[in-house]
């Protein structure tokens, strides 16, 4: 049987012993309602996403729009979407996600995704919004996704790559766009709270013509 565990300090509740077919289930209850979960082998969070965070995330994914026009990049993108495997009793929820080149067009189809068939995207957007219970870089990395962009909750901006050994890694740029320095990002993104947000982007567009394109050594997913 399951059992439920409230948090004082987050908007979330835990459930253990919960099964696949319990956690599928809940998720076609939530629907499109503004709720986060996240299962890992039995183990759900069910969390009430807070408000002051949520920019970041949406200035991030501007940014990665951007650089992939400019860069020419085939894109397919999706927020919020469910990503599972029920063979490894994984499921999350992140905030954007992106693939690219041939990973966009083996998703452009019009369907739910199918990890088992279909690649894991090639970047994901996280936005850190409150200690988890559980924790969500790991379902990332056994979902293979090599790539997370990540926001924590003192706001400090991390480039994460998925090293051979399952775990995340800080690096100083990122895997998808490596002219891109995550103190630039991080930069642009604290920039990108107070500014008019048109201007910014204007901005941001302008130092990847300049700067970066110059610099780019690969394209994403290489």
């Amino acid at each position: 049987m399951a059992t439920v565990t409230c948090s004082q300090s987050a908007p979330r509740v835990v459930f253990e012993d919960v099964s696949w077919a319990d956690y599928e289930a809940l998720l076609r209850i939530i629907g499109d309602r503004h709720i986060r979960v996240n299962y890992d082998s039995g183990r759900m969070e069910l969390m009430s996403p807070l408000g002051r965070h949520g920019n970041g995330g949406y200035l991030l994914g501007w940014m990665v729009m951007v650089l992939i026009e400019e860069f020419d990049i085939q894109v397919e993108g999706a927020h919020p979407v469910t990503l599972e495997r029920h063979d490894l009793l994984k499921g999350v929820e992140p905030d954007m996600l992106f693939h690219f080149d041939a990973n966009a067009a083996a998703v452009q189809e019009p369907r739910e995704f199918d990890l088992t068939i279909d690649p894991p995207p090639d970047l994901v957007i996280e936005v850190d919004i409150s200690s988890s219970s559980v924790p969500r870089l790991p379902i990332f990395a056994a979902l293979g996704i090599p790539e997370v962009w990540r926001i924590d909750d003192a706001d400090n901006l991390q480039f994460l790559h998925l090293q051979a050994d399952g775990t995340y890694q800080a690096q100083p740029n990122s895997r998808a766009f490596p002219s891109l320095l995550v103190a630039e990002a991080a930069r642009f993104l604290e920039a990108g709270q107070r500014a008019n947000k048109t201007a910014w982007i204007k901005t941001f567009r302008a130092y990847v013509r300049d700067v970066l394109i110059p610099q780019q050594p690969d394209a994403p997913g290489c």
